[in-house]
Parts: structure tokens; C-alpha cells; sequence
């Protein structure tokens, strides 16, 4: 046995004690032939110690130690493995007319079982001999016990589980409770039989549980200092309550094991639980208390309580903690009683919780940044309103209606996602795509020769064309829009990209756009270029649309005029002094509006009816300004090209509703916080009293007196929290029909 325990618990899992073991052969279980047994030689024994063979004839010279090889046999006993019989265990048979059936094993948690002639079966084991070690008491053996038992119940926790170990959680539950033999001075001592006196105040009753515990723990005084220096032994001792500690937790996280010490040791865990939860708050044995927390999570499912139960009173006692850790756990453990027994009852316990505890459980309800808290404070409340003289009390502590109930609405919303849902009224109608490519005006053209091919057909492209993914044009049209514009026939090519560098162009110039190949119906074949359309109108180089003069001379051949302007400047200019005849003073913009000596000014814009009926007028000011209404106005020096979007011709009529969903299930079932504090709202309708509230509420009943005043709230609350609507239907249902 290592003597150095401090420094193996570091470097691993430390070796068993040296014991004096027999040696036992391993040969082939199954069984052998004569024949065979004699041309096999028996298996030898492996050692590490060195084994001195003499010669069964000294004088022999074939038998020195210079001429052995090793092939020196010698018959040894073969191993026989123990099978259970009635010769060797007559206990576990029936008698003499049984027919070699098994007897049924014997409860070794039966209260009347006598326990200190239990035998645990011998075993090898790595798990039989820590538990071996754990009850010799030795503390080397404690020790190596201790410490592979806290690395098995860590990494083979699925596997530990009591039952296949008899009184093992006794020993780690009466380990643990030496922490009172270090800070009192006093060790408990357990009784199992209630038949003997239990006056002492370190007795108790480990069968049915100590009634009176905390009124023994009380009368011990503790003599632990409040100073952080510790002794070697000191140290020592409290690690083994730790590692103690430590394996209980882990090993009950198993829900087998957790109703397994519920039910077979419950008087004792009871105890073990408020022992811990009553040791003194220092921080060297904080860690205790928080194991024996989360033991206490697991166990109370299985467990009864009643107001006056010690454990229950502990655990009350734990929400006044200023560590956040013992206040979640003890939420925890509280609202667990009971729950998975298999006929859960109301916890009657709620029924006597006193008033300091009622008001710090409310003001947890206030710590939204804290979800684990409040989740178990609304835990405790859903139960706590289960109880209808429970709700008395709420009356007489809280205003339900200004402080109560106006708190749980407000919880309604905790962790909602906004959300939101889309009805269409209308489809959105956009113009077609035009037909026709855009021809391209004399100024853009003369631009545009002036660029080398493949810039050219780049820049014709961006000022005829814009990328659209619903819109495509065939490849033909495209080649032939470009060939028509730009071909020279004086020119060997025509000066023109080739038809397949052009296409492939396309693309480098949009870069969304693709050339594509559609097959039609029969043999029809359609190369398309998806991803662009023509525009209507051309765009310069800078991505404004030309302006075409429109105004209209009907003793021309082309009636309209039709020329194109980069700019409304130049297009002012050209109808004011091309078609109206004034003339431009020296500052820029400027025109002579003097009247004219015969009624010559007409507006004909667009065939603009204005000046038909009455003819044309001598004002050129009003004639000028009229015809200034129909020109662009001057275009800002920092305004951005148009996006070139399609007309809609139809717009899309949405309707939207918008919501604040709290969270749910796969299966749509709601859970969490504000479902909670749904079910608190309801189960207080469910149990308010009959009568009227009172003067103070106007001599209403309860249930409006509480909920009228909030019914906008909950009723709004209803609407956008799609995942409330079951609970709080059934809430408003209840305070809507009360009668007045």
C-alpha cells in the first residue's frame, strides 16, 4: 500500500494493497478428454519472482543448468471454479422437495432484517474491494476506497448502482455525517433498532427518521473556528467527507439509485440530508452543502413531507442564503417533493411556510436577468396556488391586483420572439418587359465610336439593357440589336465582335446574367440570355436616361422632334430658343420674355390642347412659363441614378399581424417562464374565495376585483402570444363570467 496518499491521488487511480493470494491457474474451462489431457502439457504459472527447478537426477548431465531449455513439465493442479449447489449453499435452495429451484433472495432493507449478520458476497472486484476498503475503517484502505469510488461514480455512473452493493450508501451517508464530529467535537451514532432508548442527544433513529433533529443539532454547539487554518488530520479527514459526499451525488443522479436510497434507507437520508444543510456557512465547507443540495434535488421526488419535517424546514432555511447556488437547489428541492412517487399528492408542506420566506420567494419573481432563479420561484408559486387556503394567505400578505397579478402579466412576455404573419390581399402587377431595344440617340452613338471593342459592346449593353432575374432575351435578338448599330460593311468583320465573344461578353457584363438553352416543344431549341431586359429609354454613361424633345411641329414630315439631351439643361435650352424663338441673355438660363409684337407663341408639347381653342399669344412670359411646366426640372449635382425598376401597375396589399410567442415544444407545447406565471394567474382563479373582495374593491367579487383591472393586460397578452392562448382562454373565460 502506498504510504504517499497525497501525491497518487494526483498521479491516478492508485494499486490495491499487496495481499497473499494463492496462486490459481487459468486453464480452459471446457472440459478435456483423456487422450487429450495427456499429450497437453498443463499450463504453467507466471511470476515474477525467481523459481530454482532441481533435477529429479542430480547425476544427470542432460539436467544441468548450462544444457536446460526449458522444456521441463510440470503437473500442477487444475483450478476448479466454485458452483453454487445445495451441498455448499443449502440457503439458497429449497428444501427437500424444491427441485433445485432458487429461494427467494432475502430484502437486506427489510426494518426487522438483522443487518449486522449481512454478508456482501466476496469478490475481486474493483467495486467490491473499494467497498471492502470503505468499511474496514483502516484509513489507508478508507482512503483508496474513497478515492476510486468518487472516479467509478464519475465515469461509470450507469453502472454503480446500489443495489448490487448492500449497505454502501449507509457507509457514505455515515462517513459524510463525521462532519459533525469536526465541527462540534460530537459523533452521530446510528440506530437502527427503535426498540432501544434513543435519549442520548447524538442517537438517531436511522430506521424511521429523527423527528427531533434539528432540535439535537441545536443543542451541540459548534466549536469549529472561524479561521481558514487546518491540520494535516483536519484536511485529511474533511477530504473523506467530501469524497463521500461526492459519491452519493454522483451515484443518485441515476434515477435508479435515487429511488432506490429513497425508499430503503429513507430514514436515514433524511437525517443525512439535514445534517448537511445545517452545517456552519464557511467557506471550506460550502462544497458539502452544495452536494448535499443536489442529492436532496434528486431524492424528493420520491420522498413525503409535511410542514413540520425537518428536511423541509432546512431547505426553507437555504432560500435565506446569500449564495446563489443553495437558493436554486433548494427551489429545486422543494417543488420535488413527491412529484414521481406513484400517487402524487398536493404538498401540504406549502400550507406552513412562513410569511419571511413567502416574501423573498416574491421578490426572486423580480430577478428577470436571473432565468434559474425565477424559474424555480414560479415553480414553487404554481404549487403553492394549488391550495386554496393558500390563496387566503396571498390576500392577507399581497395586493393581488396592484402587485401580484400585475407581476405574472408582465412574465407573460419573458423570452418572447417577435414574430410575424403575412395575409396577401393583393398581388403586386408589374409593367412587361419591353419588346424592342432602345435605340440609341446620334450623341450616345458618336460616344460610343469612339471606345474599342470588346469597351464598346460593355458600354452599349449597360446603357440599353439592365439586369432583371424574371426577364431573358434571345441571343439572336441581342446579336443582331448590336450588329445593326455598329457594323461597318466598308470593314473586313464588320468591326464587330464575333457573335460568340459577344454573348460571352454578356455575362462578363452582368455578372448575374447567363446564357441558357431552353428546349422547346418537339425539336425546337431557344438560346436564351437570362437575368437582363431591355430598357425603354437609353442611360448615358452616367446611368441617367436620355430626354427626348417632344414637341410636335405638324409642317415637319416627322411631326416630333425626337431629339435626345444627356441633361434638362440642354433640353430647356433647346426648346426655349430651337422651337419657342427666344433668345438667351448673358447670364446662363436666362431668355428674353419680352411681349412679342403679334400673337405668335404657342405651346405645342406633346400636342398640348391649351393654346388650341383661343390661338397663339403675344405674352412670351406666361406662354414660356406654361411650357416650362412640361420640362424636367434641373437636375441636383449629388442625385443618384435611377434603379431602372419596372412600373408596378398593382400594388401588393399586405396585411400583417405581428406577435410575441413565447417558447414551445416540438410538439407546439408550451413551457418555460411566462407559462408558468400563466398557470399561477390561473390556478389563483381557480381558488379565490366566493365572497365579495370588500369595500377597498368596491364590494366585488374576487375573481373581478383581482383580474378586471387587468383585464386589458391579459387580453392583449392573449392576442400577441400565440403560445398562451390555450391557458389564458381558459383564464378569461373564468373571471369574464363571474357574476357581478
Amino acid at each position: 500500500m502506498a504510504t504517499n496518499t497525497r501525491s497518487s491521488l494526483r498521479e491516478g487511480l492508485r494499486q490495491a494493497p499487496k495481499a497473499n493470494q494463492t496462486f490459481t491457474p487459468s486453464t480452459p474451462t471446457a472440459r478435456q478428454t483423456r487422450s487429450s489431457a495427456n499429450n497437453t502439457s498443463s499450463p504453467q504459472p507466471t511470476s515474477s519472482h525467481t523459481t530454482n527447478i532441481a533435477p529429479s537426477n542430480p547425476s544427470s548431465s542432460h539436467l544441468t543448468v548450462e544444457n536446460f531449455e526449458g522444456n521441463f513439465n510440470k503437473q500442477v493442479p487444475m483450478s476448479m471454479r466454485e458452483v453454487t449447489t445445495p451441498g455448499n449453499r443449502p440457503g439458497l435452495f429449497v428444501g427437500h422437495d424444491g427441485k433445485g429451484k432458487l429461494a427467494k433472495q432475502p430484502d437486506f432493507y427489510d426494518p426487522y432484517y438483522p443487518l449486522r449478520f449481512l454478508e456482501v458476497p466476496k469478490s475481486d472486484h474493483i467495486y467490491k474491494r473499494a467497498f471492502y476498503g470503505l468499511q474496514s475503517g483502516i484509513s489507508d484502505e478508507v482512503d483508496f476506497a474513497l478515492y476510486h469510488l468518487v472516479q467509478i461514480s464519475n465515469q461509470r455512473w450507469d453502472k454503480f448502482k446500489f443495489e448490487g452493493f448492500p449497505l454502501l450508501a449507509e457507509t457514505l451517508m455515515e462517513k459524510a455525517m463525521e462532519i459533525t464530529l469536526l465541527c462540534t467535537g460530537v459523533k452521530w451514532e446510528l440506530e437502527y433498532d427503535f426498540h432501544r432508548p434513543m435519549d442520548k442527544v447524538n442517537v438517531l433513529n436511522s430506521l424511521h427518521g429523527t423527528h427531533d433533529i434539528l432540535d439535537r443539532i441545536g443543542r451541540i454547539p459548534v466549536t469549529l473556528a472561524d479561521d481558514t487554518l487546518e491540520t494535516e488530520e483536519f484536511n485529511h479527514h474533511l477530504r473523506n467527507i467530501k469524497e463521500a459526499t461526492l459519491v452519493l451525488r454522483n451515484m443518485v443522479l441515476l434515477k435508479e439509485n435515487a429511488y432506490y436510497i429513497a425508499r430503503y434507507a429513507k430514514g436515514l437520508l433524511r437525517d443525512f440530508l439535514v445534517v448537511l444543510l445545517n452545517i456552519p456557512n464557511q467557506c471550506g465547507l460550502n462544497e458539502i452543502k452544495n452536494d448535499a443540495l443536489d442529492i436532496a434535488e434528486e431524492v424528493t421526488k420520491y420522498m413525503t413531507t409535511h410542514p413540520n419535517d425537518p428536511l423541509w424546514l432546512s431547505l426553507l432555511n437555504c432560500l435565506q442564503s446569500p449564495d446563489r447556488a443553495h437558493v436554486i437547489r433548494s427551489l429545486l428541492a422543494l417543488t420535488h417533493f413527491s412529484t414521481e412517487m406513484e400517487r402524487p399528492t398536493l404538498n401540504r408542506a406549502m400550507e406552513g411556510v412562513p410569511r419571511r420566506s413567502l416574501q423573498q420567494l416574491f421578490y426572486h419573481t423580480l430577478l428577470e436577468q436571473d432565468k434559474d432563479i425565477l424559474s424555480g420561484t414560479l415553480d414553487f408559486w404554481y404549487q403553492f396556488s394549488l391550495i386554496p387556503d393558500n390563496i387566503e394567505s396571498m390576500i392577507e400578505l399581497f395586493s393581488l391586483p396592484i402587485v401580484f397579478v400585475p407581476r405574472m402579466i408582465t412574465l407573460l412576455s419573458y423570452e418572447g420572439r417577435p414574430g410575424k404573419k403575412e395575409t396577401v390581399l393583393q398581388e403586386e402587377k408589374v409593367a412587361s418587359a419591353p419588346l424592342e431595344i432602345p435605340r440609341v440617340p446620334p450623341e450616345l452613338f458618336k460616344d460610343l465610336m469612339e471606345l474599342s471593342e470588346p469597351e464598346r459592346s460593355s458600354r452599349w449593353l449597360r446603357c440599353c439593357f439592365v439586369e432583371d432575374p424574371e426577364c431573358d432575351i434571345t441571343q439572336i435578338a441581342l446579336w443582331q440589336g448590336y450588329q445593326s448599330r455598329f457594323a461597318d460593311s466598308r470593314i473586313p468583320g464588320g468591326g464587330v465582335l464575333p457573335a460568340a465573344e459577344f454573348i460571352k461578353n454578356v455575362s462578363t457584363t452582368f455578372t448575374n446574367a447567363q446564357a441558357q438553352v431552353i428546349n422547346g416543344p418537339g425539336t425546337q431549341t431557344k438560346f436564351i440570355i437570362k437575368g437582363i431586359r431591355p430598357l425603354e429609354i437609353a442611360l448615358t454613361f452616367q446611368g441617367f436616361p436620355y430626354l427626348y424633345c417632344k414637341w410636335t411641329d405638324n409642317t415637319k414630315p416627322s411631326k416630333q422632334c425626337k431629339c435626345a439631351f444627356a441633361t434638362p439643361t440642354d433640353l430647356r435650352s433647346h426648346v426655349f430658343q430651337e422651337h419657342m424663338g427666344l433668345k438667351e441673355l448673358k447670364q446662363a438660363g436666362h431668355y428674353n420674355l419680352d411681349k412679342a409684337e403679334s400673337p405668335i407663341h404657342i405651346c405645342q408639347w406633346d400636342n398640348c390642347t391649351k393654346f388650341r381653342s383661343n390661338g397663339p399669344s403675344s405674352d412670351t412670359a406666361m406662354v414660356a412659363e406654361h411650357v416650362a411646366s412640361h420640362l424636367p426640372p434641373d437636375r441636383d449635382p449629388n442625385a443618384q441614378p435611377p434603379n431602372n425598376q419596372r412600373e408596378i401597375l398593382q400594388p401588393r396589399i399586405v396585411r400583417k399581424w405581428f406577435y410575441m410567442d413565447t417558447p414551445v415544444t416540438e410538439e407546439g407545447e408550451p413551457f418555460g417562464v411566462a407559462y408558468k406565471a400563466a398557470l399561477i394567474m390561473r390556478n389563483i382563479s381557480w381558488n379565490l374565495p366566493s365572497r365579495n373582495a370588500g369595500p377597498d374593491y368596491n364590494n366585488l367579487p374576487w375573481k373581478k376585483a383581482v383580474f378586471l383591472s387587468n383585464r386589458a393586460k391579459i387580453i392583449d397578452a392573449w392576442d400577441r402570444n400565440r403560445s398562451l392562448r390555450t391557458v389564458l382562454t381558459e383564464l378569461i373565460m373564468q373571471f369574464e363570467n363571474e357574476e357581478a
